[in-house]
């Protein structure tokens, strides 16, 4: 009988995670993902290592054209520029750094 309530609880939760029709529960689905970008997983699999590796690489060449633009270019939309690339060189870092995270 507690075999059935755990495989109906489990069922539950699996349906629950499957919806994505609504706001709330598109919210919901995505936080993980948004969790796992920013703060990174010691436990990741290997295809998620090489998903957020593709992410820190894509902002690092964001980070490293603007920052060759900025530097060859005389732009009067420098502060933009500069906004542009320290943003996207902070995700790149982060990003990879999470990229390498190991179990404590």
């Amino acid at each position: 009988m507690a075999e059935m309530k755990d495989f109906e609880r489990i069922r539950e939760d699996a349906e629950e995670r499957q919806r994505a029709i609504l706001v709330p529960d598109v919210i919901r689905s995505g936080r993980s993902v948004d969790e796992f970008l920013w703060k990174g997983d010691p436990k990741a699999s290997p295809v998620q290592r090489i998903g957020l590796l593709i992410f820190g690489v894509g902002f690092l060449v964001l980070f490293a054209l603007s920052i060759l633009i900025l530097v060859t270019q005389k732009w009067d939309g420098l502060p933009v520029g500069l906004v542009l690339g320290a943003i996207s060189g902070i995700f790149s870092f982060r990003f990879l750094r999470n990229t390498f995270r190991k179990k404590p």
